[in-house]
């Protein structure tokens, strides 16, 4: 049982690395992000305890279907994909590998995957012998679906960024967060509401969302285009960043003086 918390995510992270063939990321960040994608789950389960506790001290058995919409969309979907997209954000916006397109797509996948393997391990805690394979599985390919999503979008921003398009970079930003949490947040509902029509809904939802994004990654993959990065793209303040000119400029004058 843990070898399927660790390995169907491991296999696709992989496989997603040795298909980014124009430019492979270094593996020290992909560590990174996945690191971050385990800090996100651990901190996903204060932040969803904490909610669902309000949840439940508010709700007043009304309609379960609103219970299971919020519980769904804003305790699970929204904060996931939200955490997901600042540890993205974070590592990789400043980062000068993040140079072509479908690099956006490698870092969400990275980070994806760090979330559902700690995620899974905390299931076999918490459920052990009584966890069904397919429990586990099934979130691991649904999410690095999503992941794909999410990276689509931010791509396209960091582009909008090199071009100076600032009205679509901050749409497509909006976009890698809003569209993972609503096709996350659809997922979870059709999950939690356990009936035969809404299985049937479910298995539709899953094959197309899944097609949608294999072409995404096909499309994303066989059109792998360089980001221009521009001056003004690293913070003048960045003290990892070394200008060259300036210390040879320096080196120049102190030769200078000592000769003098």
């Amino acid at each position: 049982m843990l070898a399927l918390a660790f390995i169907p995510g491991l296999v696709l992270l992989f496989a997603v690395w040795k298909l980014d063939t124009v430019e492979k990321e270094s593996p020290i960040l992909l560590l990174k992000l996945f690191g971050a994608g385990v800090a996100v789950m651990l901190i996903d389960i204060l932040l969803r305890t904490l909610g669902l506790m309000l949840l439940e001290s508010t709700y007043n058995g009304t309609s379960i279907m609103f219970y299971t919409f919020l519980d769904a969309f804003i305790f699970t979907a929204l904060i996931e994909e939200g955490g997901r997209f600042l540890a993205l954000k974070l590592l990789t916006w400043k980062n000068k590998e993040f140079n072509y397109t479908f690099d956006a797509i490698v870092y969400s996948v990275a980070v994806s995957v760090g979330f559902l393997i700690t995620e899974n391990i905390v299931y076999i805690i918490k459920y052990g012998s009584a966890l069904r394979p397919l429990a586990m599985l099934l979130p691991v390919f649904a999410q690095v679906v999503i992941s794909i999503f999410m990276g689509y979008f931010y791509g396209l921003a960091k582009v909008a960024e090199s071009k100076k398009d600032d009205k679509n970079k901050k749409m497509y930003l909006c976009e890698a967060v809003i569209v993972p949490t609503v096709i996350h947040g659809c997922y979870e509902m059709c999950v939690k509401t356990q009936s035969i029509a809404v299985m049937i809904v479910f298995a539709l939802y899953v094959v197309i969302m899944t097609v949608v994004a294999v072409t995404i990654f096909l499309n994303s993959r066989g059109q792998d285009t360089e980001i221009e990065w521009g001056t003004t793209d690293i913070k003048e303040d960045d003290p990892f960043e070394i200008n060259v000119t300036d210390l040879l400029h320096k080196s120049d004058k102190g030769g200078k003086e000592a000769g003098k």
